[in-house]
């Protein structure tokens, strides 16, 4: 296995490359606001291809770019501080085009769905610990071994577990016979209960196989058992019975989970201070159309034209916040916040 200290400058190359091709697809969607399921698909996509063009280079050349043997998960170093970042490399490395093709179809079916219910970043921290799941549970289970394990098996699999877990009645699009909409229920216990009779025949039969049935097993269950909570307050509720997982979806829920937050405007600091009429039929007519977010957000826009801040008698501006509009002091030196 190649050490920190053994490494020479083709692999200090090819690792400066892999990791930038690794991590291109989520800044482009980061910065485009895209969505990090598909990204995630690129990424290991792209990642494996380069590791193909490090194969032929080898074979032309004879010189050794790919470091993957820095990179892969080997159970008995696992745990040595200098090593841990192999748990989550290894999860973009892969072994063959079947290997890449049988994850990438279920991060890409399942991921943008979930992503949908989810958001990207509760997304993307449900995929890392179905990586770091599969991973941990290889290394736990054949531990002193020194047989290297890589894929994304692990985090596919977190990927069917969080989705059983939240949402377990959508129907999304997938390869089952025909590629037609079949219950997410279905597709992951299908999934799971395959895994548990190929891990039993490893394990417990002595059949050998070079396919990581526990890791795929170890994704699963710790998605199943943290999705939830992950999920709780995110852009959708949980375990909802809809029209099935869509951008116009997200977009909904998230503005009904923004409703639900928007403060009373029983109480106000100008209505007892002063006489002005205008002032009084403003505040009236926010109060009677202040239960819809835009309705609010137009009030207190005329709201500010006509009214100070209460407090150091400055100009006041409004705000859409995470739970609704809010009129706040344009002075940055005052904390003024109605409601």
């Amino acid at each position: 296995m190649s050490l920190w200290y053994e490494m020479d400058f083709p692999h200090w190359i090819g690792l400066f490359l892999l990791i930038s091709t690794a991590i291109s697809p989520f800044v482009f969607a980061y910065k485009n606001k895209t969505s990090f399921a598909l990204a995630t698909t690129i990424s290991l996509l792209v990642t494996f291809l380069l590791q193909r063009i490090f194969d032929l280079i080898y074979s032309i050349s004879g010189i050794h770019v790919d470091p993957h043997n820095l990179l892969v998960t080997i159970p008995n170093i696992a745990w040595e501080t200098i090593e841990l970042h192999r748990m989550l490399t290894a999860t973009w490395l892969h072994a063959d085009y079947f290997h890449i093709l049988s994850n990438v179809i279920v991060i890409a079916l399942v991921g943008i769905p979930l992503e949908l219910r989810l958001g990207n970043r509760r997304f993307m921290l449900v995929y890392l610990v179905g990586a770091l799941g599969g991973s941990i549970s290889w290394v736990i289970f054949n531990a002193g071994s020194t047989v290297p394990a890589l894929g994304a098996s692990g985090a596919a699999f977190g990927l069917l577990g969080a989705y059983l877990a939240c949402w377990p009645k959508d129907e999304i699009e997938f390869p089952f016979i025909l590629i037609r909409k079949w219950p997410i229920s279905m597709i992951a216990l299908i999934y799971f209960g395959l895994e548990v009779a190929r891990a039993f025949s490893v394990y417990g039969m002595g059949e050998w196989s070079n396919v990581g049935h526990i890791a795929h097993l170890g994704g699963f269950l710790v998605c199943y058992l943290v999705a939830r909570p992950i999920a709780k307050n995110g852009p959708t509720p949980l375990d909802v019975v809809d029209s099935g997982p869509s951008q116009g979806g997200i977009s909904s829920a998230l503005q009904l989970q923004k409703r639900n937050l928007m403060k009373s405007l029983d109480l106000d600091p100008w209505s007892k201070n002063s006489s002005d009429a205008k002032i009084h039929s403003v505040l009236e007519k926010l109060r009677i159309a202040g239960d819809e977010i835009e309705t609010r957000e137009a009030w207190m826009e005329k709201l500010v034209l006509v009214v100070k801040c209460p407090e150091c008698d400055d100009q006041l501006e409004v705000k859409n916040l995470s739970e609704g509009p809010s009129v706040q002091c344009a002075l940055k030196t005052c904390n003024f916040s109605w409601p």
